[in-house]
């Protein structure tokens, strides 16, 4: 089977990009074709974020203040807390990408600044990938919203597992991070078998995944004990959220089994 006899008909718009780690094997479908981001422009949120605490002694201590504008509906928690109250960067950072905060992100976009941002995305050769705004209370704005490519995310996701993304300390800290991400995930397929209490599963993915109600992505890195890594991006708009999460899955494994 080829990644085309599965997308070729599939509903919607796909995004495909993943290489392996060991052999360079790249797989793709419309790699540089443009979608809404999603959640998955948290990454380079999370990106600038850790630059700072490299490059410019940013204290992940340093407190920004919930206000009840801030708060928009989606995923995450801190729309349903008290305003008023004061969160550290690093807390932030941890539901931006654990629970995919729309709150916390827009706490961080605001600290950071749009154009840091992209300006991060340049220097990493990230170059269709855009910040444009927070993340908005309904309805949404009218004109472009934030965007990227597998291409792009995937690009990123390789710089990140071997260390090149602004520093080998930075790598390892965001790595840290996506591996706790609890969103769906596209990129690699569940683990067969039960795992016992303690035992480490055979495959760890870091990675963030995105959802709108026609829209589902992920990026990431897949390691598979002693068969591999590979990095992966699946981006999928234009049919409804369930329906392209089935897709998006076969793709998963379709790949697991072509790179692992």
């Amino acid at each position: 089977m080829e990644l085309a006899a599965i997308l070729r008909r599939a509903p919607g718009q796909w995004g495909v990009y993943a290489k392996s780690l060991h052999s360079g094997e790249v797989i793709a479908w419309q790699p540089h074709a443009v979608f809404p981001a999603a959640s998955t422009i948290k990454v380079p949120i999370l990106a600038e974020l850790y630059r700072r605490v490299e490059e410019e002694g940013l204290s992940l201590d340093r407190t920004l203040r919930l206000r009840a504008e801030d708060q928009v509906g989606g995923s995450g928690v801190l729309a349903d807390l008290t305003p008023g109250t004061r969160w550290r960067l690093r807390d932030l950072a941890t539901l931006m990408i654990t629970v995919s905060d729309n709150t916390a992100t827009n706490l961080l976009i605001d600290f950071l600044g749009v154009e840091s941002v992209n300006r991060t995305l340049r220097r990493l050769e990230i170059v269709d990938t855009f910040l444009v705004r927070r993340l908005e209370r309904l309805p949404v704005a009218e004109g472009p919203g934030n965007r990227t490519t597998a291409s792009d995310l995937s690009h990123l996701m390789e710089l990140l597992a071997h260390g090149r993304l602004i520093s080998r300390a930075v790598s390892a800290r965001m790595v840290r991070l996506l591996l706790r991400c609890q969103g769906p995930c596209l990129i690699a397929p569940p683990v067969p078998g039960a795992t016992y209490v303690g035992q480490p599963s055979p495959m760890r993915v870091a990675h963030k995944s995105g959802s709108l109600s026609d829209a589902r992505h992920d990026t990431g890195i897949v390691y598979r004990s002693g068969r591999g890594a590979y990095v992966a991006t699946i981006l999928a708009h234009g049919a409804p959220e369930p329906t392209l999460r089935r897709v998006g899955e076969r793709v998963g494994r379709f790949l697991a089994q072509r790179l692992l």
